[in-house]
């Protein structure tokens, strides 16, 4: 399960995109903006907004020509041209699909990212426009964007609907030369398919290179300098834009942290263990509930999941479908509602399902869901796809059996519940067809300005360390502290945060460091 670590993160089953899933989740579980274009637009860009690197210039100084959205007249709609290779600006070019939502009293833009890697920004920007705190919608435009290799920009693509169902269901057997060797055999084939039907553009994908596009985009917005709200693997993204232009980086929210020096085993210990307490503390609340399934004491319902993921693995449980649940759709049936504590009663739901009446579907569908894969059996996005590309891309873990093997045991000690989907996840991209990027130098970020880095003390996705590494990392960090559940804080209700953060992103209030919201 990489990232939500993104970047580099743990392993595919968890991901760090948690406001684009609360969005869709939301609208499935609960059921079942572009202005005319020539309202209120942005001026182009200054001069010392289109100051590029050498052999960039076209691309800084290019205008965006905004529409309506074909699928939300509310919102604007645009393309932007970058170099495919940073390195030869004047080779390829790629596109990356910008959206916005402008205020009302527009005092300049603030760019978001939800998350993923793989997760789509320009999806998120009605949430953002329609969520945030009055005094963010009514003074930045919110502009989303899908970066390289997601989604509606120049996006990676690999195997249809059924092969990726193979994919998703999978379960690792990373204890055996032949389960080993069997996840080395599919994600030697997965990536093979990546590289045929993506082309180059599969070698580009990484966070360093999306990070300048963002410069780009900065520069075209006609933005100075970048107001940016990140969240989960955004984190890292706006971490890497800050180390890359400390000079350019204005008011940054890095909220639901992570850094982006954190090795695979930090990532996979640190999120394995996140779920882990997120697990207990759904459980203590739901023994509370006549409703709840699991019995006993909190160790001992914890227990009763576990026994569900194993049965899992050994033997799918029935779905009234021609799919199995796995361990691997089990585990993420009950990671998708972790996220928010707002979804804990459907993974009551499922988990009664699946102990009263050994029914799987309602696991599965959460699943589904978590994965953007829709009822006729086809991906609505290609966040899976991209998830594992852009993280390959960004890190690769060591994929030595003996190396692997210690890995787990550490896992196993923090999560003895959840350890196994953290765990060998280094298979992933041992034999991916792309060389990884080089890292930065440094990620110190010397010379920008404050830099709000935001963790939440159970967030199961980015654990709350997390957020404390990342802001030790950054030369200018201030750090604070949302005490509650869930993964990010912004978007949670929380009116202390809300009013910190759009204090800083529309007035450049600095808050103060060490602050904790409850």
């Amino acid at each position: 399960m990489r990232e939500l670590g993104v970047g580099r993160t743990v392993s595919r089953s968890a991901r760090g995109r948690a406001p684009v899933v609360a969005v869709v989740a939301c609208a499935v579980l609960v059921l079942a903006a572009c202005a005319p274009p020539g309202k209120n637009q942005r001026p182009v860009a200054s001069s010392a907004a289109t100051e590029a690197p050498p052999g960039l210039e076209a691309y800084y100084s290019q205008q965006l020509d905004w529409k309506e959205c074909d699928d939300d007249r509310s919102l604007q709609c645009a393309t932007m041209t970058v170099p495919m290779d940073y390195t030869d600006p004047g080779g390829e070019t790629i596109e990356i699909a910008v959206a916005r939502s402008q205020a009302r009293n527009s005092q300049g833009s603030v760019v978001i990212n939800p998350g993923g890697p793989g997760a789509s920004g320009v999806d998120m920007v009605s949430y953002v426009a329609s969520s945030a705190g009055k005094k963010l919608r009514e003074s930045l435009d919110v502009v989303g964007f899908d970066p390289r290799g997601v989604q509606r920009s120049s996006a990676v693509a690999c195997v249809d609907g059924e092969q990726m169902d193979a994919v998703m269901s999978f379960d690792i057997d990373g204890s055996t030369e032949r389960g080993r060797a069997a996840a080395t055999a599919m994600w030697t084939e997965l990536g093979a398919a990546c590289l045929e039907n993506t082309g180059p553009l599969l070698g580009h994908v990484d966070t360093i290179s999306a990070a300048r596009d963002m410069d780009v985009l900065r520069a075209v917005l006609g933005e100075t300098t970048l107001t940016y709200l990140g969240f989960s693997y955004g984190t890292q993204l706006g971490a890497v834009y800050a180390a890359l232009f400390p000079e350019r980086a204005g008011r940054l929210v890095l909220d639901g942290a992570l850094s982006p020096t954190m090795t695979s085993l930090e990532a996979s210990v640190g999120q394995a263990g996140g779920f882990e307490s997120a697990l207990r503390a759904y459980a203590e609340d739901c023994l509370t509930s006549a409703s709840c399934p699991l019995r006993g004491s909190v160790d001992e319902a914890v227990a009763q999941v576990g026994a569900i993921l194993t049965r899992a693995r050994t033997n799918p449980i029935d779905t009234g479908t021609d799919r199995a649940l796995t361990g691997t759709l089990a585990f993420l049936g009950v990671a998708m509602p972790l996220y928010s504590q707002d979804y804990w009663p459907y993974l009551t739901q499922a988990l009664s399902a699946v102990i009263r009446d050994n029914d799987g579907s309602r696991l599965l569908w959460l699943a589904d869901i978590y994965a953007d894969r829709e009822q006729d059996g086809t991906y609505s996005t290609n966040s899976m796809e991209a998830f594992i590309a852009i993280g390959c891309a960004d890190d690769r873990g060591d994929a030595d059996p003996a190396a692997m093997a210690a890995e787990a045991e550490q896992i196993r000690a923090v999560a003895p519940t959840v350890w196994e989907y953290f765990s060998w996840t280094a298979l992933e991209c041992a034999a991916w067809p792309t060389p990884p990027a080089q890292p930065l130098e440094s990620y110190a970020a010397e010379g920008a300005p404050p830099i709000v880095v935001i963790g939440t003390t159970n967030d199961p996705a980015t654990p709350y360390q997390w957020a404390k590494d990342l802001a030790a990392l950054l030369s200018s960090s201030v750090m604070v502290t949302r005490e509650g559940e869930g993964h990010t804080a912004y978007l949670s209700g929380n009116s202390c945060i809300t009013a910190l953060v759009d204090s800083f992103l529309v007035d450049g209030t600095v808050p103060k460091d060490g602050t904790t919201c409850s």
